[in-house]
């Protein structure tokens, strides 16, 4: 018959090995989770291994070391064409700009945060766990320039693609009109949309962006879940670490 202190320490022995073997597997499966995300990043697509030479449509990757953007060219005040957005749909019309930064990504996350400090383990966990999607639209009537800001060149062809899945990820109702979220920005004169799919640990924003381009023909890492994934691409693709200079 095992007494008290006998069984206290047989319990405590057996939480101590459950409790490392929990945190065993966990970081086993970061490990794995990281060894996927460098593969995916490095194993390439076959497609354009540098922007179109000639291009005729300018776009532009933007990175924050966090999230990524895709900002398209706006011609006389609209839009690209098939693109669900209405000019109408802006506090400030597209006037005066000059291109449309858009993002996609977790409604919690990307309706919450303004900046990385904003980020608690709360609205991590709730983003992860297969949580609605949003597309950010942001108009951009200045100039890119700076670190993490990628230009490429596109062929119309190129250029046809990208804007198609970008348009295809716009939640729309039975009239193909984008879904605007009324009220909700982040005080720039931006506006957010429902988007498909939802955001996930294996889709998040910077797989988002990685799929753009690979569906534009751009060359690029197969699985790209992280910023650097998209800059360390970018990067590859434009023979540049950063762009800097006047458009």
């Amino acid at each position: 018959m095992s007494t008290p202190n006998n069984a206290a320490t047989a319990f405590f022995r057996k939480t101590i090995r459950t409790v490392f073997w929990v945190c065993l597997t966990v970081a086993g499966l970061v490990m794995v989770y990281l060894a996927a995300a460098v593969i995916g990043t490095v194993w390439t697509t076959n497609g354009t291994a540098r922007a179109a030479a000639g291009g005729s449509n300018t776009i532009y990757v933007l990175s924050n070391g966090f999230h990524s953007d895709i900002a398209l060219p706006v011609e006389a005040g609209r839009p690209p064409s098939g693109l669900p957005v209405s000019p109408d749909d802006l506090p400030g019309g597209l006037a005066d700009t000059r291109y449309l930064i858009i993002g996609w990504g977790s409604q919690t996350a990307y309706t919450s945060l303004l900046a990385l400090s904003d980020l608690t383990a709360r609205i991590a966990f709730k983003a992860l766990l297969f949580d609605r999607s949003v597309m950010h639209v942001l108009p951009y009537s200045g100039e890119f320039h700076g670190e993490r800001v990628y230009r490429l060149d596109l062929d119309e062809v190129q250029y046809g693609r990208l804007v198609e899945f970008i348009s295809r990820t716009f939640s729309t109702d039975a009239n193909d009109n984008a879904n605007l979220l009324m009220g909700i920005t982040q005080g720039f004169g931006d506006v957010f949309y429902r988007a498909e799919p939802r955001f996930s640990l294996f889709y998040g924003c910077n797989a988002w962006t990685g799929q753009a381009l690979r569906q534009a023909g751009v060359s690029i890492g197969r699985w790209t879940p992280f910023a650097q994934s998209i800059e360390w691409n970018m990067g590859r693709i434009t023979g540049q670490t950063h762009f800097d200079s006047e458009m």
